[in-house]
């Protein structure tokens, strides 16, 4: 796919091209279109005749205006398909048709370049709410949850990152000020440092503590043996076996020490999930991990949590919990398989404190206790109330010397660029003002940080162009096009030193930082935005296969779905393999399960890996995941009519037309046909 040339040009757009004047083209036009058109469409086209409202002879031959453009986009579509002239007609030679396509393509597209440069290569693009929420996540931290607080946007072409649709109203601004505020919130701790601490309990003890209340289950679908818990069922309304609840916001480590039994030689996959401890119980996959029979397997993943979190253990290919006694027989003569967990530790949280959030918003400004910064005593602890903290506030050495050093130094990160001192002064006047207004340090800094995150050198992708000068971005608007293509969030410093070094435009440095941004972790953002709208993975929930048809239907297979398409998109990413691929490919990634709904043998495990498809099998690309197939259909019966349509959209990039105007439905004669090919072709005919 020569992924670095792709990236390189849908990014930095900084090719210049040449400048054609309107006089070449027309004298161009006339020796290489005018006759093509006067001998095989004027005739329809014309002064006599004018199908569907066009005539050729007059048409504008000025590719900068819009209305005329799209005509001649038109004119071209029609005469590369074959639809024109009519197939009736007389047919062109095929070296006419190769030039005449050739000319109106290139000289289409070289005027969109040139009106691109006159208005400044692009209209003006707001962050849509992902980025919005992602930018502020690697500005204050993960803690930053703030997207359901945005209005939807809207899309284009399936893309919700199109400037002409992201628009801007009354309500984007007050919606946008609520999620400032959470979010700069959200970063400033209110009690002391949690030390980071290592818990682990055995099988017996996390049962016992645990916070769900199940011990009418214990000998009847789980057992212990010794101090290892022992379950045969996949728990559905309780919750047998988690860590203990993460005491902060944070990132932790969790471990458990287990193994399956009775697997009849299979690993098992084992379902991690996060969960509210008192909240939802929605689903939230962080991992899935293979555990083998018989031999105790420490399973480790890394993640973050929100206060109240917990992490769920679970044998995902264990029948679901229905009746406490729905084994049927006693608990020591079951065969079937179960999980045993010796032990779960979860250690944490990591990292610095105050957080990276705080620091970036107030730097080296201390925090104190309450009654510190106020010069009271501290509240005694007593036995009865060893639960409350002295809250943390913000204490300054010198309030407005410090408000002005923390403004300048987040502007330019938060505006991805430079900023003038009039800027500057703008919103330290601002800070300064409130603060005389006798307003706390906290708020008179957040007021102005608000401000900032809601002002329009955030919201939008801003691109200087000096008019009549010079027509190629700036290094700080690639580095930002490059960031928010790959990663949906701003640059980072390596972006920002080369932008202010003028040295990011250079062929070999864009390429060094393509392959850099590719390679990071938050290149699995490029996925999930890009593919998930290519392929229209985002849709994966919008219907649900109906249960009285699909029984085979489960949650497994389900989260196995979309990471075939994601992982498959990936790899053809990072390994720079052949776009046809997407089309036709003889390899996918499987897991048991999803080996298990393809009629796939031998791959085991509930772990996505590689995996060479059978020389027989129909399955490859893309078209075939179940993923795409449960997309386009409506979930009782499969959809000819949407996959043909999803593929004319997605693979072939070229939509179905709408009926021409006024044309009546159809009832058509599908008597004697038996299946949906049978209706279609009878229907087609």
């Amino acid at each position: 796919m020569n992924r670095i040339i792709a990236c390189l040009a849908v990014v930095a757009g900084l090719m210049h091209g040449s400048i054609v004047s309107a006089q070449d083209v027309a004298v161009s036009f006339k020796a290489t279109v005018r006759p093509f058109l006067e001998a095989h469409c004027v005739d329809c086209h014309g002064p006599e005749v004018k199908k569907a409202g066009l005539r050729l002879d007059e048409l504008k031959v000025d590719f900068a205006d819009a209305d005329a453009a799209r005509s001649w986009i038109k004119v071209l579509d029609k005469v590369h398909s074959g639809a024109m002239p009519p197939p009736k007609r007389p047919r062109p030679d095929k070296k006419e048709i190769a030039a005449v396509t050739q000319w109106l393509g290139t000289t289409l597209h070289e005027a969109s370049l040139q009106t691109q440069r006159k208005q400044g290569r692009v209209v003006l693009r707001r962050l849509n709410r992902t980025e919005y929420e992602t930018t502020l996540r690697d500005l204050l931290g993960p803690q930053v949850d703030v997207k359901d607080l945005l209005p939807e946007d809207s899309s284009a072409a399936g893309f919700d990152n199109v400037s002409a649709v992201l628009d801007v109203s009354a309500v984007h601004l007050l919606r946008y000020q609520e999620a400032a505020e959470k979010a700069l919130r959200s970063a400033i701790p209110t009690r002391p440092a949690v030390a980071s601490v290592k818990v682990r309990r055995t099988g017996r003890e996390a049962t016992e503590k645990s916070p769900f209340g199940f011990k009418e289950l214990i000998n009847k679908v789980v057992r212990f043996d010794g101090d290892t818990f022992v379950t045969y069922v996949r728990p559905y309304s309780h919750i047998p076996f988690a860590t203990p609840p993460a005491p902060v916001a944070g990132r932790y480590k969790v471990r458990a020490s287990m193994y399956a039994v009775q697997a009849a030689g299979k690993p098992m996959p084992v379902l991690m999930t996060c969960r509210d401890l008192y909240g939802r119980d929605d689903t939230d996959v962080r991992a899935v991990r293979d555990v083998p029979e018989g031999k105790a397997t420490v399973i480790e993943e890394e993640v973050t949590l929100q206060t109240r979190q917990i992490i769920v253990l679970q044998g995902w290919t264990l029948p679901a919990m229905r009746t406490p006694n729905q084994l049927g027989t006693a608990i020591e003569k079951y065969k079937g398989a179960g999980l045993a967990i010796e032990w779960v530790e979860i250690e944490g949280p990591f990292g610095a404190w105050p957080p990276a959030g705080y620091q970036r918003l107030f730097g080296a400004v201390p925090l104190k206790p309450k009654s510190e910064a106020a010069g009271k005593p501290a509240p005694a602890k007593r036995p009865d109330n060893w639960w409350l903290y002295d809250p943390l506030t913000i204490a300054p050495a010198d309030a407005k010397k410090d408000a002005e050093s923390l403004m300048r130094s987040l502007l330019p990160v938060a505006f991805r660029r430079p900023v003038e001192e009039k800027l500057h002064q703008y919103y330290v006047k601002m800070v300064h003002d409130a603060l005389d207004k006798k307003q706390t340090f906290q708020e008179a800094m957040l007021l102005g940080y608000k401000a900032a995150l809601c002002s329009p050198h955030f919201l939008y992708l801003i691109e200087p162009v000096e008019f009549g000068k010079s027509t190629t971005l700036d290094h700080h608007a690639v580095a930002s096009r490059l960031s928010y293509f790959l990663w949906s969030s701003l640059p980072d410093r390596e972006l920002l030193d080369l932008a202010a070094k003028k040295e990011l435009t250079k062929p070999a440095v864009l390429r060094a930082q393509t392959e850099r941004l590719l390679k990071d972790a938050r290149a699995q953002r490029f996925t999930a935005n890009f593919a998930g709208q290519w392929l229209d993975l985002r849709l994966i929930n919008a219907t649900s296969p109906d249960p009285q048809i699909y029984l085979e239907y489960d949650p497994f297979l389900y989260w196995s779905m979309p990471r075939e398409t994601e992982m498959f998109f990936e790899h053809i990413l990072r390994e720079d393999r052949g776009l046809l691929e997407f089309v036709h490919s003889d390899w996918s990634f499987l897991n048991e399960r999803l080996a298990q709904h393809y009629g796939i043998a031998d791959v085991r495990g509930g772990e996505l890996r590689k995996v060479k498809l059978p020389a027989d099998s129909h399955r490859g690309g893309v078209i075939t995941h179940a993923s795409v197939l449960k997309v386009t259909a409506d979930g009782t019966r499969t959809s000819p009519i949407l996959r043909g349509k999803w593929v004319l959209e997605r693979i072939v990039g070229h939509a179905p037309p709408p009926p021409p105007p006024g044309t009546p439905a159809i009832d058509p004669d599908i008597r004697g046909a038996s299946t949906i090919r049978q209706q279609l072709d009878k229907h087609r005919n």
